[in-house]
């Protein structure tokens, strides 16, 4: 009976929620910043690797195929994305962890949402950019070839938007699913010893 009440002693200690510290939230946030930047190189690597170009060249493509305002937006939607994960991870210490974890996992799920809307957005929005340009311009043999060439300008443009976003939603909407699955049956775990503790107690013959 000792031994049995040391041990609920300390699954009840266990339980208690740490104070959050007053940085908390900026360490957390630094975290999802430093998954990022990390997730940034391991793709100028991978790109490098395979089509040989320097990373100064991968960026100026992707500046110059994708356009800043799609990159920033794309950038600060994964990294909201990364910072829900981090949460989750965290919601193991608050007073309400399942309600915590739910709340996160919302928050990262429109994160991926505005990812993949962000992607057919601009993809929209080239092809209207590449229709407008055509309508505006005069057809001749001498300006042909550059009506083509700003045509396919804006066509790259819209396609490469929906052919990054949409996996990229894919793959941290999964990645939060998995997570959320993940904690919600280490969570279990706990109870499931206590229910096995209440019936050794029970089991106990007493005097």
């Amino acid at each position: 009976m000792m031994a049995l009440a040391v041990r609920q002693t300390r699954r009840l200690s266990a339980r208690r929620p740490a104070r959050t510290p007053a940085g908390g939230w900026i360490g957390l946030a630094m975290q999802s910043l430093s998954l990022f930047l990390g997730l940034v190189v391991m793709v100028i690597a991978t790109a490098t690797f395979a089509t040989g170009m320097s990373p100064s060249q991968i960026l100026g493509w992707s500046l110059d195929m994708l356009g800043g305002g799609f990159l920033l937006l794309l950038s600060a939607l994964v990294i909201t994305a990364m910072f829900c994960c981090v949460q989750l991870i965290n919601s193991a210490r608050h007073a309400q962890p399942d309600l915590e974890r739910q709340k996160w996992v919302q928050a990262g799920l429109q994160s991926c949402n505005g990812i993949a809307t962000l992607a057919l957005t601009f993809t929209l929005l080239g092809i209207s950019l590449g229709i407008g340009q055509l309508s505006n311009s005069s057809l001749t043999p001498d300006s042909i070839d550059k009506v083509i060439a700003t045509l396919t300008d804006d066509f790259s443009m819209a396609f490469l938007t929906s052919v990054i976003g949409l996996p990229l939603s894919a793959i941290l909407r999964t990645v939060l699913i998995v997570l959320n699955a993940s904690l919600a049956l280490d969570s279990m775990k706990p109870a499931d010893a206590d229910a096995d503790d209440v019936a050794d107690s029970a089991a106990i013959p007493h005097s």
